[in-house]
């Protein structure tokens, strides 16, 4: 395989969205639907340049891994440019085969609550990130935000706080799960 002395690449900001770099590779994108700051320290060797509207990307005797690092990081970003101009929104749905669970938003402490879950009297409690609206309508969880990685996560959360243990989860199938994920308004992915 050839060996590449330079590489360079750039990625076009769009208008209404600004994008600011600090010391440490430390990005904040920001626009009409928030601001977003990502630690990206771990680019070692990739110096990352902003000029005008255009973010430049370059490093000198790039190996296959940090040409891959060097699209990966331009996929986050572009994912966030598009996050703050569009929202992201993960849809979840309750599912319960017996006792009719519900879940409720607690706003002051960010907390879900996922109530008479399997008939238990506690409330399934977890948290939801910044950065992340949620809405509750009939049997639908709506995660709207900027960041599809907080959307996700707070997602994973919930459905991690409705794990179901010793007992057969072939049979006991109650939960919260994510079955849409919609950018803006087209659908991304979707379980019919």
């Amino acid at each position: 395989m050839v060996k590449v002395a330079f590489f360079k690449e750039e990625l076009e900001i769009p208008e209404g969205v600004s994008v600011t770099l600090d010391g440490n590779h430390h990005i904040t994108v920001s626009g009409p639907n928030g601001k977003i700051t990502k630690d990206f320290s771990h680019i070692r060797g990739i110096k990352v340049e902003i000029e005008g509207n255009k973010m430049i990307f370059t490093t000198h005797f790039p190996k296959s891994e940090t040409l891959a690092l060097i699209k990966t990081i331009i996929n986050l970003i572009k994912n966030l440019i598009y996050g703050v101009q569009t929202n992201y929104k993960y849809i979840c749905k309750v599912c319960y085969s017996h006792f009719p669970c519900t879940v409720e938003v607690v706003p002051d402490k960010k907390e879900i609550h996922v109530v008479n879950f399997l008939g238990e009297r506690a409330p399934r409690v977890t948290k939801y990130l910044e950065n992340v609206e949620v809405k509750i309508d009939g049997e639908d969880v709506i995660l709207i935000g900027p960041d599809k990685e907080t959307l996700g996560q707070t997602a994973a959360n919930i459905k991690k706080a409705c794990r179901i243990r010793k007992k057969d989860q072939r049979v006991f199938q109650d939960g919260v799960y994510l079955y849409k994920i919609q950018n803006g308004e087209e659908i991304a992915w979707e379980i019919k």
